[in-house]
């Protein structure tokens, strides 16, 4: 980053030292004063701090603006802070967070919150179930499920040893990292990953710790757009990294036709990324209802191997047992070293039937999804659902309020 010195002109310190002077009851303080601002100021004046050893400091949005579009510094004087333990964590006893995100009304907003450090990566008792199945997609589908390109070596180098640091520490009874070696032990599993080894794929390592896909994007230098220059994506359900490799941040959603996106969304998410320092990391959360069971791809919208594939070719749903309600919580920070975002996005899956047991989940989802915008609708394969999930929601919202749930005293907790 650049910045900006301060020099102080001879005439003012020379008058502000002979004001200083003239006060007889402080001329044992003003004399080591002057020797101080006499040895300051040639000390400025015959020395000058190289750019890439000066510190780069905290930064603010309106310097990131400042940056020539694709240009970063590497701030080395920032340091991700240590999380504590997870308290009593367990593979086995630690529930899912169960995170609830919608309103009565629904509105197309980035939707975005500051994240809490210690929080950065979240593990429960799902993490085996999670990490046997990315491990069985990435033996059968191989590099059709991640990619890196040269801008983004780095920058995935880093990301996997920002979890290096992070996930030994927060979750010690899964990880032991040797740092000196390089080599990172998933506890649970036996698994051993050396970091030395050439054959050793950042991006895919750190995919295989965590539950979370994993999307690195890198800044251009002709427009200052985000392109998705590095990625893991083994369980995202509707989209797959080969289609949106290398795509910038504009065509990556407007090839989805996201809603509102170049109207709404757009403007205010490509200033975002271009703004977003290393000290203010941030999380959202989304949510998709999908008409089968499958975490990893959506079997209903069509094959995996299909290149057309969509709400268009998804048959009507005809039983709500199929039906599952996929919400994401998706945490994006800058990295320090090499300014890229890294991007995570974490899954939650769970039955329909068993969201709708929820106090106050059934009226407030129906009404969410009844203010959907027609775009959205579609975006969102309204009409492949709601002749099956609209009136069990609405039967279901009825037998809590019959049996004395009061829907003025809902909790107002979003995202939970």
């Amino acid at each position: 980053m650049n910045s900006t010195a301060t020099t102080t002109t001879t005439t003012t310190s020379t008058g502000w030292v002979s004001h200083i002077l003239a006060e007889r009851s402080v001329i044992l303080f003003a004399i080591p004063l002057c020797i101080l601002l006499v040895y300051y100021t040639k000390t400025k004046k015959g020395k000058s701090i190289p750019r890439t050893s000066r510190p780069v400091g905290k930064t603010t949005p309106s310097k990131m603006d400042q940056r020539p579009f694709g240009y970063w510094e590497p701030n080395t004087s920032f340091k991700t802070p240590n999380p504590p333990p997870f308290p009593n964590w367990s593979l086995t006893g630690t529930k899912p967070i169960p995170y609830r995100a919608f309103k009565h009304k629904y509105t197309i907003t980035m939707g975005i919150r500051n994240m809490d450090w210690h929080s950065w990566i979240e593990l429960d008792n799902q993490w085996k179930y999670y990490h046997d199945l990315k491990l069985k997609r990435l033996a059968t589908k191989g590099d059709d499920l991640y990619n890196t390109s040269p801008k983004a070596v780095a920058a995935s180098w880093e990301f996997l040893e920002e979890l290096l640091d992070y996930l030994p520490v927060r979750y010690p009874s899964l990880f032991h990292y040797d740092k000196e070696k390089r080599v990172i032990k998933i506890l649970a599993t036996e698994e051993v990953y050396d970091l030395n080894d050439k054959e050793c794929n950042p991006i895919v390592t750190a995919a295989k710790l965590i539950q979370d896909d994993i999307a690195i994007m890198v800044e251009n230098e002709d427009d200052g757009q985000y392109s998705l220059e590095s990625g893991c994506i083994t369980l995202a359900g509707f989209w797959k990294i080969k289609d949106k490799f290398q795509m910038k941040l504009d065509q990556i959603h407007t090839s989805g036709d996201v809603p509102k996106y170049k109207t709404h969304l757009g403007p205010a998410m490509n200033k975002f990324f271009r703004r977003l320092t290393v000290e203010s990391p941030v999380v959202r959360n989304n949510y998709f209802i999908q008409t089968d069971n499958h975490l990893d791809w959506s079997s209903s919208i069509g094959s995996e191997e299909d290149a057309n594939v969509g709400w268009n070719t998804a048959p009507d749903a005809t039983d709500v047992n199929n039906l599952f309600f996929r919400s994401e919580r998706q945490s994006l920070r800058r990295l320090p070293r090499t300014g890229a975002v890294a991007f995570t996005v974490r899954t939650y899956f769970i039955p329909m039937v068993e969201l709708c047991k929820e106090p106050y989940v059934p009226r407030r989802l129906l009404n969410g999804i009844t203010s959907w915008d027609e775009d959205v609708n579609e975006y969102r394969g309204f009409y492949k659902f709601k002749d099956v999930l609209l009136p069990y929601l609405e039967e279901r919202a009825k037998e809590q309020e019959a049996s004395g749930l009061d829907q003025l005293a809902e909790p107002q907790v979003y995202p939970y």
